[in-house]
This record gives structure tokens, C-alpha cells and sequence, in this order.
């Protein structure tokens, strides 16, 4: 029964192109919606009809509230962007970053790391690559283009015998 219990954290997966407008938004040093919330990103365009996983991503990194109300960190990143992200991303990741000498990541221990399905894993380490390298956490040994694991399902040889 205790292996029910071992994966409690649940990684977002967002998409980065989201993600990325986001957190320059969260820069601008005036801009502070609330809630920040699936509506809010909609009326922005923003992680077009992925909104929740990017609000997922910001509840995990806890930038906002399980309401969507920012939090001292959302704050914090206004004020230190690059030193409060590392911190973030020390504290949420802590377990990865313990198994894992940052100098040896590479992306197949990432994906391996985050569990099935493989394509969700994919974008969890997408997510996690793209976080350090904001925060300023050199990962040398990470491919810079993520080899998509979708892509090498084969496809079944049809048959056309003719009766």
C-alpha cells in the first residue's frame, strides 16, 4: 500500500510558449490581476486552450493561490526575477535536483524521472529545463532540442492483398 502514496507531487506540464508570456507579464512592475485564473488568461490569449495547465504550473511553483490571488512570491519575482525563480525552482524540485548532479541531467533521466505517460513526462521536463534555465541553473548536459518520444511510435504496415 505505501506505493500509492510515494508520487504525491503531481508536476505541471504547461505549455512553454504560455508560460513564457506569462512570466514576462508577471515582469512589468504594475501588473498584478486578481484572480489570476483559466478566465483571465483566455481574455489574454494567453496558453491558447491550455490555460488550466498553466495555471496548474503557477499553483506548483506557488506564484498564486489556490484561488488565483498572487502571492509574496509573484511579488518577489517583480522584484528578483532571475534569484527568486532559482529559489523556487530549489524548493519544487528539490528531489530531482538531490538525485540528480545538475552537471549529469539529461533529458531521457528527466522523462524517466517524471513517470508515464511519456508524453506528459516530456513536457514535464520541458518545463522543468525551460524553469532552470530562467533561474539561471546551467543543466550543460541537456539536449537543447527535446527529442519527442510521439514521434517515433511506428505506424502499422497496411496490407493491401488483393482477394
Amino acid at each position: 500500500m505505501a506505493t500509492v502514496a510515494q508520487k504525491a507531487v503531481k508536476f505541471p506540464s504547461p505549455r512553454l510558449k504560455g508560460m513564457q508570456e506569462f512570466m514576462e507579464y508577471v515582469q512589468d512592475p504594475v501588473w498584478k490581476p486578481s484572480p489570476i485564473d483559466v478566465s483571465l488568461l483566455k481574455k489574454m490569449g494567453n496558453s491558447k486552450g491550455k490555460e488550466d495547465l498553466t495555471i496548474k504550473a503557477l499553483r506548483f511553483l506557488g506564484i498564486i493561490d489556490n484561488a488565483g490571488v498572487p502571492t509574496e512570491e509573484f511579488d518577489n519575482l517583480k522584484k528578483d526575477y532571475q534569484p527568486t525563480l532559482k529559489q523556487l525552482v530549489q524548493e519544487k524540485y528539490s528531489e530531482l535536483l538531490s538525485l540528480f548532479p545538475v552537471t549529469k541531467i539529461k533529458q531521457d533521466k528527466l522523462v524517466s524521472y517524471f513517470g508515464e505517460p511519456v508524453e506528459t513526462a516530456e513536457y514535464q521536463a520541458k518545463f522543468f529545463v525551460w524553469l532552470c534555465e530562467q533561474a539561471g541553473i546551467e543543466l550543460p548536459s541537456v539536449e537543447k532540442k527535446f527529442h519527442r518520444a510521439r514521434f517515433d511510435k511506428k505506424k502499422e504496415p497496411v496490407n493491401h492483398k488483393e482477394s
